[in-house]
């Protein structure tokens, strides 16, 4: 590799016709000029060897290029002293990141999760092929000097089963009061923090990168086989031991509360009438399937409530679907359409036409591209 960059410096002389080209470096997209010819592309060796965290230079007299390697990552106390052989890191110890305002940071754990994760009036949610990767971390501060940290300080690339690479929300949680970190640290002072990536709802994530802002220095990797706290009951499929994969349709329980896009839901119990709604008349052997369900906004916001914020699929006894008509409030036959305030809970009725000789016995709960939870209906 070495020798190949060495050439094709070499050779940039002697050829024409640059054209912008992307180059992917650790993961990361970077556009740089290029001479593309015979099928090949040649960069100069000093563009490159900066975007890898190194030097290059060229002494024509003596026709020599002198090459310097970025420096490998150091761990140990403050001033990150010991160096970490081959880039990789552990759980627990600290690291000295970037090359110019240096920053420390240590992994403290990591988790995967299907739940809305919250950072200030931000709430993130996977969809049904998706689970979320939790990282909890440290940074702190090694300078004499205030130095002013915020979500793009460091960045965060987890590499899946599929060798995909998964980039982070671009954004950091203050773990002490859930809001966006950014903030100028003072000399030494630390500050706990978290952040978020999508990554597929099928199997481990085996590996995490860590990599400094605007290129600034060498990138952390970490090995995350057995180092990530799985997903539980019912949303881990139970046929992947290492608790990694969650369900795109999950077993529900009644009175059990389930992640649901930006609420959390809890069907407490089905009821049957054979009284009509309003003006409305029920026709011979007709009635009403009424679902109750106990909603909380998790959303870091008001979030507006209304019928078509869950879809409800009910199926009788011949797999035939049956018509959702509204969403009423708890003890009164209105619909209901209102705005429901962080954390606040409402419980609303889901109210199911039942044709004559119809039997529901399946409840699937959907909404938009967030997972299926299932109930039978007794």
């Amino acid at each position: 590799m070495l020798r190949l960059c060495l050439m094709t410096s070499l050779l940039l002389a002697g050829l024409a016709g640059f054209a912008a080209t992307t180059i992917i470096v650790n993961g990361k997209a970077v556009t740089v000029s290029a001479i593309e010819q015979n099928g090949k592309a040649f960069l100069d060796i000093v563009t490159l060897m900066k975007l890898l965290g190194g030097t290059a230079t060229y002494d024509a007299q003596a026709h020599k290029v002198i090459i310097t390697p970025a420096a490998p990552a150091t761990a140990g106390g403050a001033g990150g002293t010991v160096q970490l052989p081959g880039e990789n890191g552990e759980f627990g110890a600290i690291y000295s990141l970037r090359k110019d305002n240096p920053l420390n940071f240590i992994l403290k754990s990591a988790e995967y999760t299907t739940e809305q994760v919250r950072i200030g009036s931000r709430s993130y949610v996977p969809n049904a092929e998706q689970k979320m990767l939790v990282l909890h971390f440290s940074v702190q501060n090694p300078l004499k000097t205030e130095y002013y940290v915020r979500f793009d300080s460091l960045l965060f690339t987890a590499v899946d089963a599929m060798n995909v690479n998964n980039e982070y929300v671009q954004d950091w949680g203050d773990e002490e009061s859930r809001n966006p970190l950014e903030l100028s640290l003072k000399p030494a002072q630390k500050v706990d923090a978290y952040t978020v990536i999508k990554v597929p709802a099928k199997g481990i994530v085996p590996k995490l990168m860590v990599l400094p802002g605007e290129n600034n220095g060498p990138i952390l990797r970490y090995d995350l086989h057995e180092k990530v706290t799985g997903l539980t009951a019912p949303i881990a499929d139970p046929a992947d031991p290492t608790g990694a994969t969650a369900l795109e349709t999950v077993p529900g329980t009644l009175g059990a509360l389930y992640p649901y896009a930006n609420f959390d839901v809890k069907v407490e119990g089905f009821s049957y009438s054979d009284q009509p709604l309003a003006d409305e008349e029920l026709a011979e052997g007709e009635r009403y399937l009424f679902i109750t369900v106990l909603m909380k906004n998790n959303a870091g916001e008001d979030s507006y409530l209304r019928w078509d914020t869950v879809t409800p699929l009910v199926t009788d006894t011949d797999g035939v679907e049956l018509n959702y008509k509204d969403m009423l409030t708890a003890t009164s036959n209105r619909s209901l359409e209102q705005n429901v305030k962080k954390d606040q809970e409402m419980r609303v009725r889901l109210c199911i036409n039942v044709p004559a000789g119809s039997t529901p016995v399946k409840l699937a709960l959907k909404e938009g591209e967030s997972r299926t939870y299932e109930f039978e209906i007794k």
